[in-house]
């Protein structure tokens, strides 16, 4: 006859039909507890951690750089009358308004129109969604780089850019 074990404890027993080979067993002094509650793709066998938040549930504190005044809970603050009242004056954005109408944006929205973004995170951008429509548009893309830089050797940087961009196009043609 051959060797056998007595378990004492519970056990996990996996045997052959025919007895052709060898069982195998596992006993568990203290058996496994399926746990449920773990988040997808975890070893359900494991307890999960519990994380704890940084975050308090209770209102925030901070300082207002509108009113020069330190406040307990923002919700309140905004609700009262002479924070409402600020905002509303319109001479405490006078120089908010110099700023934007002396910028110009309008060669900004021209270049915006021609870049195109991926909407997913794993699609990567290539170089030709970077440089899309590059000959009718790269006087106007250098142009606001000179203005950007402020570079007093325009011309011969010019001439870079513009082999830089040559280069590129012929990777993508090739």
């Amino acid at each position: 006859m051959k060797n056998y074990k007595i378990f004492k404890d519970k056990y996990v027993l996996i045997e052959d039909l025919k007895n052709t080979h060898q069982p195998f067993f596992k006993e568990y002094t203290k058996p496994p507890e399926l746990s449920l509650t773990n988040a997808p793709l975890c070893c359900p066998f494991q307890k999960g951690k519990v994380f704890r938040t940084n975050k308090k549930n209770g209102p925030k504190s901070g300082f207002c750089e509108v009113c020069y005044v330190k406040y307990n809970d923002y919700n309140l603050h905004v609700r009262e009358y002479e924070h409402r009242e600020f905002a509303k004056d319109q001479s405490n954005y006078i120089k908010i308004d110099e700023f934007i109408s002396n910028t110009s944006f309008h060669d900004y929205d021209e270049i915006i129109k021609y870049v195109e973004f991926s909407s997913s995170p794993l699609q990567k951008i290539t170089r030709s969604t970077m440089v899309y429509d590059y000959k009718n548009n790269y006087d106007k893309v250098l142009n606001i780089s000179r203005i950007s830089t402020g570079n007093s050797e325009q011309e011969n940087q010019t001439t870079n850019i513009k082999k830089y961009l040559n280069s590129i196009l012929k990777d993508e043609s090739e």
